[in-house]
């Protein structure tokens, strides 16, 4: 059975905001994040997910509530005295040492005997791929190689939780992607637990085992990424995470809908045919977006004037496609909405 590597337990955060009064960045959080992981805090700005991360590592504490690593209490311990590791967003290298001195350096702080840290230097330049660049300086690595460093530098002591805050915002779109499975592949071979900070969804999704998604300090759902985008619990979490039709009111009571119930439907589930259709409800095709593999259609309903979003891939044998200003008929299948509590 997976065991429990951090157990967050009921965690509030309070900050002096000074003139403005106390700041409650975290609000009642617990979280139970199991070994072997990858564990993605999700959500926007400002809704405490780096807080929690910064207190996992050492460098807040809880105003009340208690973290603990492998069941044992960590509360008031320094960073440099609990096992684990983090990487920023800013990869803080040193820049006048090469990418071995790099990775060497926190092993040198520990006392590791030198032929071991060469052995464990030499063995995570291999993992993160960077042999041949042994001798360069940080100055002479694109991002993405920078990056690795970090992680190499990070992974190195053998921590057992690796913190990950942001690591891959600075990169552009198509490295991003690329680290985003590299990041999950060294996940996966060396066993230990990763807690990720990101408010970008596709990375959430792309790579983690579970999800907690946050917002104003609390944390709304944690499941896998089928299950988050599947089946939200929340409004919030809906929306947030990709996009969402929601269908209130008399719309949602005509769509099945218990009284007060949201029905919430992703654009690909969503199909479009010309009138007369057999049912649905009556649109008017307002935009169309092509982006490559889909197009968008933004479609304003007849009956209460709600602007919905359709997405249809672009694929032999697909939907028909229509322009601006073209009627259609909006047609929901049996279980392809969701419905939510609030």
């Amino acid at each position: 059975m997976t065991g429990t590597a951090i157990d967050v337990v009921d965690v509030t955060k309070v900050f002096d905001g000074g003139q403005d009064g106390a700041v409650k960045a975290l609000d009642g959080v617990s979280v139970e994040i199991r070994d072997n992981e990858f564990f993605t805090l999700l959500g926007p700005s400002g809704c405490g997910k780096t807080t929690l991360l910064r207190m996992i590592a050492g460098f807040e504490e809880p105003t009340s509530g208690h973290i603990l690593l492998h069941g044992r209490p960590i509360d008031g311990l320094p960073p440099h005295k609990r096992p684990v590791n983090t990487v920023f967003q800013s990869y803080a290298l040193f820049p006048h040492m090469s990418v071995r001195e790099n990775i060497r350096f926190g092993l040198e702080m520990k006392g590791v005997e030198r032929a071991r840290a060469d052995a464990r230097v030499a063995e995570m330049i291999a993992l993160v791929k960077l042999g041949g660049m042994e001798n360069r300086k940080p100055s002479q690595l694109s991002g993405g190689q920078q990056q690795r460093v970090a992680l190499a530098r990070a992974l190195a002591s053998e921590p057992q939780v690796l913190l990950l805050d942001e690591p891959l915002s600075a990169l552009d779109l198509k490295l991003r992607k690329e680290m985003q499975i590299e990041l999950k592949r060294l996940q996966t071979e060396t066993g230990i637990t990763f807690i990720f900070v990101t408010h970008d969804q596709e990375e959430a999704l792309t790579m983690s085992d579970r999800i907690a998604v946050m917002s104003q300090g609390e944390i709304l759902q944690i499941g896998g990424p089928r299950e988050i985008y599947e089946q939200p619990t929340r409004r919030f979490v809906a929306h947030f995470i990709g996009e969402t039709n929601f269908f209130d009111g008399a719309l949602a009571t005509g769509l099945g809908c218990a009284d007060g119930a949201t029905l919430a439907v992703r654009p690909e589930r969503i199909q479009l045919s010309a009138p007369p259709g057999p049912g649905g409800l009556a649109g008017t095709v307002e935009t169309v977006v092509y982006v490559g593999t889909d197009t968008t259609y933004h479609v304003r309903l007849a009956e209460g004037g709600a602007l919905i979003t359709a997405r249809l891939q672009n694929r032999p044998g697909a939907q028909q496609s229509f322009q601006p200003g073209d009627g259609v008929v909006v047609s929901i299948p049996a279980g392809a909405g969701h419905t939510l509590a609030d």
